[in-house]
């Protein structure tokens, strides 16, 4: 018989109730050693007496004799709490549920818990402790992660920037972070245990769909307008979670008023834009026309006696004329496509000189008040513009006081760190001139407040506006690099407010030009450049009238074919701004490249980068379509005969 056959205890000769007694011991060991609990036998100082396969893997050991003699006070993470720990075995016999961390070889840390028991001999002395050891570290570290998750989410939720709260399934409020609490205007006792539908004021429909969202799909979004105390109603956008950390349903809510004001604001300022470069085309265009129909009813009032049948038509015409031109160029104003003359002018003396003027236009029953700064207040702006503004702003004004009542116009500097730029003005680094027109009148609908500024937009009666007078007034400032803002409320009149870059030059002096009344007579040659047909031809008539040749070319390629063959003959050349293939400016520069004391006269139905300014070259100067005869010739005599002129 080999050493590893098993002897059974019949083979061992052994008698009957022994072989019993023996295969009970046997299955007992079989147990004890295959238990898939760690089992152990230690004297009370923690001597380790006896234990099986899995406590000693359990310990970090190999073997079960490897583990044999290991101090059990040793391992255990709280050793000095072993007195503690044999008293609770000693005076009860036994110890159910402990829980403590034992120490691996590796010195890993295993959590258990354990049953033990305590053997005693005839005096009642602790003799033997006998355990039992389940392995519920996994347990633990998941535990512990939970609670380290747990913490988190409390950190993030308390100390979060946004608005954040718990919600059971019907919407009550289960608890409220900070933020909640300062969007609300409430202390969180206020807060929590009622209902999310008394905060929301449009709630209805809206906030149960979200619900419905939610608990179907696990997430939802909605905007909601809630009370809040202090504040009115606010527009919050709530993003709903369901189960967040079996804490119910988490819902964040963030303040959006003023991002979905300033967004409504720059879809305001681009629709108006849109407006505006649609509105200096048309104006373009018409410019264009009456500049056709004003040069022809001019020619033909001049062959026309005062005593002439046709005379009075004409006139008519002509004043029709006039009137289409001053809308167009109300036009151009809102669409900041004016020609502008801009100088340093003091708003102070630009509103005092104003002030008998502005009285006359408005009636007995309204006073006209005038705030000036106490230094002065320097804009570079074109002054005859601003003094449109002003006009346009003080009848507006007049128009909103149906029983009287009181204009006041204030100019004040200020910082620019005291202005509030809107978001669809480009920030400037400097200080601002503001100049306010405040009435106490019948104030301005909100439903108005969003369209004042676009063209053709009038409260009044059939009749009683174009609808510019504000446009313009838009255009004038933006074209200035400045910007209006308006504050009205129903009942309690209206503020409008220019604000104007400032500058430190003193206001200066422009000399008085003297223009011709006369009509100019020459013999000089011009070479006029414009696309469109009606206003070349009537140009050229004027031109030929007064005693001028004329070249013409209906565009840049045809003007400069002729200017390479006959370019010494040509003393002026007259060009449109805006043409195919080519624009003015860049002609212009073509040809004085080649003949660089041109003179250059541009012609247009609105302002047009690229254009030098008059002060930077003599040589070169600006007529705005549409014109009359008159001027048109005075100007091209007194740039021919300016100084330094010729070829």
């Amino acid at each position: 018989m080999s050493d590893g056959d098993v002897i059974s205890p019949v083979d061992a000769g052994l008698d009957g109730p022994a072989v019993a007694a023996a295969s009970v011991d046997q299955r007992y060991r079989e147990l004890f050693e295959g238990a898939r609990l760690g089992v152990y036998v230690s004297r009370p100082d923690g001597g380790l007496v006896a234990c099986n396969l899995s406590l000693a893997r359990m310990l970090g050991f190999t073997s079960v004799a490897d583990a044999i003699g290991t101090s059990m006070r040793a391992i255990c993470d709280m050793a000095d709490d072993r007195e503690r720990f044999l008293a609770s075995v000693r005076d009860p016999g036994r110890l159910e549920h402990h829980r403590c961390r034992l120490r691996r070889q590796d010195g890993g840390m295993v959590d258990v818990i354990e049953a033990v028991a305590g053997e005693f001999d005839a005096g009642g002395t602790l003799t033997e402790l006998r355990g039992f050891l389940i392995d519920v570290t996994t347990s633990v570290e998941a535990e512990l992660a939970l609670l380290d998750r747990e913490r988190q989410f409390r950190a993030v939720f308390f100390d979060a920037a946004d608005a954040m709260l718990i919600l059971d399934d019907s919407r009550l409020i289960l608890d409220a972070n900070r933020a909640a609490c300062a969007l609300f205007g409430a202390s969180v006792s206020e807060v929590v245990n009622q209902p999310l539908d008394a905060l929301v004021v449009d709630g209805g429909e809206q906030l149960h769909a979200a619900w419905r969202e939610l608990l179907a799909l696990g997430e939802a979004q909605r905007e909601h307008h809630v009370r809040c105390r202090g504040a009115g109603t606010r527009l919050v956008e709530c993003i709903y979670r369901t189960r967040m950390h079996g804490h119910g349903h988490v819902c964040i809510a963030r303040d959006i008023s003023d991002r979905r004001r300033i967004e409504e604001r720059l879809m305001q300022a681009e629709k108006i834009d849109s407006v505006g470069r649609l509105a200096g085309g048309v104006a373009h265009d018409f410019n264009n026309l009456l500049t056709a129909i004003l040069g022809y009813t001019e020619l033909l009032l001049v062959e026309r006696g005062p005593d002439d049948p046709d005379r009075r038509d004409l006139e008519e015409i002509q004043k029709a004329g006039r009137r289409a031109a001053s809308l167009t160029q109300q036009l151009l104003a809102f669409s900041r496509k004016q020609v502008l003359m801009p100088r340093d002018v003091d708003l102070n003396q630009t509103v005092a000189e104003l002030q008998t003027m502005l009285t006359r236009l408005i009636r007995e029953d309204i006073s006209l008040v005038c705030e000036l700064a106490p230094e002065p207040a320097m804009v570079h702006v074109d002054a005859t513009q601003v003094e449109q503004a002003i006009l346009n702003l003080v009848l507006n004004a007049r128009d909103a006081l149906p029983a009287g009542g009181e204009i006041r116009l204030e100019v004040t500097p200020v910082g620019g760190s005291q202005v509030q730029m809107p978001p669809e003005q480009p920030s400037a680094a400097g200080d601002y001139v503001q100049l306010r027109v405040v009435d106490n009148g019948v104030g301005i609908s909100p439903e108005a407040r969003a369209h004042l500024f676009e063209p053709f937009f009038t409260t009044k009666g059939v009749g009683k506006g174009t609808g510019l007078g504000l446009a313009s007034v838009y255009g004038i400032v933006r074209q200035s690099n400045g910007f209006i803002t308006v504050e009205s409320e129903p009942g309690a009149g209206s503020a409008f407010t220019m604000h104007l870059p400032a500058v430190r030059q003193l206001p200066e002096h422009t000399p008085a030009v003297a223009v011709a009344t006369t009509a100019a007579r020459g013999r000089d040659t011009i070479l006029l450049v414009e696309d469109e047909e009606a206003v070349r031809v009537i140009v050229s008539a004027m031109l030929r009238r007064s005693g001028y040749n004329v070249m013409e070319a209906p565009g840049p390629r045809q003007a400069l074919d002729i200017f390479n063959h006959r370019g010494n003959e040509i003393d002026l050349l007259i060009t449109d701004v805006v043409m195919p293939e080519m624009n003015g400016p860049a002609l212009a520069q073509r040809l004085i490249g080649l003949r660089p004391k041109l003179r250059v006269l541009f012609i247009s139905g609105y302002a047009a980068p690229g254009i030098p300014p008059e002060a930077d070259n003599p040589n070169v100067s600006f007529l705005s379509k549409p014109f009359q005869a008159s001027v048109l010739t005075a100007r091209v005599a007194q740039m021919l005969a300016r100084a330094n002129g010729g070829h």
